[in-house]
């Protein structure tokens, strides 16, 4: 059958910066946003043959020390291995090639921490390059490893070259790294690469669960801005209209080419690629994640911190976060719903949205103590919890004027909802993501990832969809059991959907 989907159009290409930068420098509010030092995306079923040339284009000559980082995972490309053709085309242009290799744990994980930013941080000078090959873990910690060398010495940037081996994470094109502190996973303000190497062979290579993983990470674009707004209205954050619109591709090609992404043609990986890049700026226009990363996120930092409890490995990332976008978007309907019928209904006891600070601060210690006895883990997650709580409870006046124009605020939420938790789910499902907590890379039990749900308001500063259910006293039993029913009706019908078009 004939392809009948067009070839996709890019709105804001990155494989084409100069005319991406054109374009966003015409918006009325482009010198509200910090600039692209991003240089350039060199993309391509062949790309990997201009690393060299990229490395030239940075004005690093042939002699000069190239730091290469990746970990211990073999990757092949075209039934050869990536790394190694990486470091040979290296040498054979004339460069003194360093590899370094990170190394995981029990499970041949590697973890984004202080360590691992440490070990790379070492073999930094001033004179050398990086080329990191690797997917979002490996591209976190050279990027930060980087960052911080150059802010300690007051030197100039160093070259940095990000190799993507996975379709998997925004963090390419991101200027900030998530690197685990105290157990905790946190959002650091870090740097961009120079230039992003986008080798369409390697990607369609990729194995099938690391791609999948890259559309769940890309969902939260249906959801997130939702919670950031939120969060914009509590007076806890500051939503910028840039970091919207500088999504329109994922919007406009993600769902429709999930086909050709399922079945990772060469499309299909240039989509899913150039939406994640996109994604990557959209969190650097912001200074922060918070544009593509609300309530499901947590869910899924929570599923990773009691990975070492549970003694499971740790997941693909984007797979908990697709499933999870499913929980929060269930989680959103029911928020919007029960807000209608409590103002139909007479009102919202606002008095009994405040808890106090000491009660608060037991819950979110308790909470953590089981997973971690040090109690690092949940002092953590209390300082980074007491700032949200005290936003909270100063900012009243606004949350009583967030009631009070309801009708406003739930018309802004609604259009940046574009997408249900059941059309959400299906398109997932075509793009071979599993959708059962049992099916994902690393499986997880129901029981654990009610506890991630339950539990995700109390870790961080940031506020979304969760905190409001908390705060109005709506998160019991009750209301999770009608999340979770709701969420395996939503999978029965796309299920069954996807049995009859099969049939």
């Amino acid at each position: 059958m004939l392809n009948q989907l067009m070839p996709p159009v890019f709105k804001y290409d990155v494989g084409n910066m100069k005319d991406l930068n054109e374009r966003i420098k015409r918006w009325s509010d482009y010198d509200q946003i910090p600039k692209i030092e991003l240089q350039d995306v060199i993309a391509g079923q062949d790309a990997i043959l201009q690393l060299p040339k990229a490395l030239q284009s940075l004005d690093v000559k042939a002699g000069r020390r190239v730091l290469v980082t990746m970990d211990e995972t073999i990757i092949l490309r075209k039934g050869e291995k990536l790394k190694e053709q990486v470091l040979k085309l290296l040498s054979e242009a004339g460069y003194a090639v360093e590899k370094l290799v990170l190394t995981g744990d029990e499970y041949g994980v590697v973890h984004a921490d202080a360590k691992q930013v440490e070990k790379v941080k070492t073999h930094l000078d001033k004179t050398c390059a990086v080329v990191s090959v690797g997917s979002g873990t490996v591209t976190d910690i050279s990027k930060h490893a980087c960052f911080l060398y150059q802010n300690e010495n007051k030197c100039e940037r160093i070259p940095l070259i990000s190799f993507m081996t996975a379709n998997t994470v925004p963090a390419y094109t991101s200027r900030s790294s998530i690197i685990t502190k105290d157990g905790v996973k946190r959002t650091w303000p870090s740097r961009t690469p120079n230039i992003v190497m986008m080798d369409v062979q390697t990607l369609m290579d990729c194995p099938l669960h690391y791609t999948v993983g890259g559309v769940g990470d890309l969902f939260p674009v249906f959801s997130a801005f939702a919670d950031w707004y939120l969060a914009d209205c509590m007076g806890t954050a500051t939503v910028l209209d840039a970091c919207w619109r500088i999504v329109d591709d994922i919007k406009d090609l993600l769902i429709p080419y999930m086909g050709e992404i399922a079945n990772r043609t060469s499309v299909g990986m240039e989509v899913l690629g150039k939406c994640l890049l996109v994604t990557g700026l959209t969190m650097t226009f912001a200074q922060d994640s918070v544009p593509v990363s609300g309530y499901e996120h947590v869910i899924s930092h929570l599923l990773d911190m009691s990975a070492n409890y549970d003694k499971r490995k740790t997941g693909v990332h984007g797979q908990q976060v697709g499933e999870a976008d499913i929980l929060a978007l269930i989680n959103m309907e029911k928020l919007i719903s029960g807000i209608d019928k409590k103002l139909a209904d007479g009102g919202i006891d606002i008095d009994k949205c405040y808890p106090s600070a000491d009660e608060m601060q037991e819950k979110v210690l308790q909470t953590f103590l089981p997973i971690d006895p040090t109690g690092k883990m949940g002092r953590e997650c209390w300082n980074d919890y007491s700032q949200k709580l005290k936003s909270w409870n100063d900012n009243r006046p606004k949350f009583e004027d967030f009631l009070k124009n309801w009708p406003k605020h739930r018309a802004i939420l609604t259009e940046l909802l574009p997408h249900s938790a059941l059309a959400c789910a299906r398109a997932l499902n075509k793009a071979k993501h599993p959708l059962l907590f049992n099916e994902l890379d690393a499986p997880i039990t129901e029981e654990r990832f009610r506890w991630a749900m339950r539990c995700a308001n109390l870790m961080r500063k940031r506020f979304t969809s969760a905190d409001l259910t908390f705060f109005l006293g709506w998160y019991n039993m009750k209301w999770e059991d009608e999340i979770i029913d709701r969420y395996y009706e939503i999978v029965k019908t796309v299920r069954a959907e996807s049995s009859s078009d099969a049939h």
